[in-house]
């Protein structure tokens, strides 16, 4: 085991369900403190300086939610990763303005052992499970399901051990995000990653992660962006395995300004393999991405250099 992995697993020790405590208690049947979330959410001190834990007790939760940037050092923690769910519909057809399951915008945040479901189907438009616009959140151990966009991330977060399942272009945004050990499912053809990180800001770094695309897939890329609108993209893969159809181009540069320079794009890649680990073939990677050395490697594997920021916030720190 590796001393970062080692280090991610000590620090997470504390987030286990036994060592949890809970301020709030949300129980679907009427046995907790509230029925639905969001009464929970209302229920919480704004600008807290001191963490506030809701615990979502086992159930389906049919919620649109959200969570202003006055409910600081708010965690959703679910008793059951897989038995606590959050489920609903919404998407840029039903709601153009707010098409997003979970709206969080409070800075401190923190999402664990549970699944987010937006129960929009396929081809029915944009449909992110969550919208996040805040600084220094963490998800751990949760399941994020829907097809287009399923999560869009604005602010740095740090994403440990879960699975991100959709299609077209199913992570997205501006934020600097480090996902760690996560799972990640391509269910139909499409794009996984669209980054548009600023130029003073890291973008989208996958470490460790498992990439699994579907075996009638036809056209699958690491990510898109237009060079011309978005010239600072940026997403790293390092140390990740793939298993299924990806295209050999590896990546995509599209829209009106497809042709623009890409000397400043970021699209990176180190050690990629199959699932049984042999290297793959990246001879016909498409000009403007490239493959880290080691050295560069080492320096995006740091949790702290990819979301330190001015603050040097570090989720691995106690």
């Amino acid at each position: 085991m590796s001393s970062l992995r080692l280090a991610v697993l000590i620090a997470l020790t504390a987030l286990t369900p036994a060592t949890r405590a809970k301020d709030l208690v949300v129980a679907a049947d009427g046995s907790g403190d509230f029925k639905t979330i969001q009464a929970a959410i209302d229920a919480v001190p704004a600008n807290s300086a001191t963490r506030t834990t809701i615990l979502i007790k086992r159930g389906t939760y049919p919620e649109l939610l959200v969570i202003a940037a006055e409910k600081k050092n708010l965690t959703l923690h679910g008793e059951d990763r897989k038995g606590t769910v959050i489920a609903a519909t919404n998407n840029a057809k039903f709601n153009p303005r707010r098409r997003e399951m979970v709206s969080m915008d409070a800075d401190g945040f923190r999402l664990e052992n549970l699944t987010l479901h937006n129960t929009t189907p396929k081809g029915g438009s944009q449909a992110e499970t969550i919208r996040v616009r805040a600084d220094r959140v963490v998800f751990d151990h949760c399941d994020f399901k829907s097809f287009q966009d399923t999560l869009r991330l604005d602010g740095r977060v740090f994403v440990h051990e879960c699975a991100i399942e959709g299609d077209v272009d199913f992570i997205w945004g501006g934020g600097s995000v480090y996902f760690d050990h996560c799972a990640i499912s391509a269910v139909h053809d499409g794009y996984l990653v669209q980054s548009r990180n600023r130029a003073d800001k890291p973008g989208y770094v996958f470490v460790g992660c498992t990439i699994t695309i579907a075996p009638d897939v036809q056209r699958y890329v690491f990510g898109r962006i237009d060079p011309k609108a978005y010239p600072f993209s940026h997403v790293a893969y390092i140390d990740c395995a793939i298993d299924g159809p990806l295209t050999p181009a590896g990546w995509i540069f599209d829209g009106p300004g497809k042709d623009a320079p890409k000397d400043r794009v970021r699209f990176e890649e180190f050690h990629s393999t199959d699932l049984a680990g042999k290297p793959l073939d990246v001879s016909a990677r498409i000009a403007g991405s490239r493959q880290l050395i080691s050295d560069e490697a080492a320096k995006e594997r740091d949790v702290a250099f990819v979301l330190g920021g001015a603050d040097h916030w570090n989720p691995l720190s106690k």
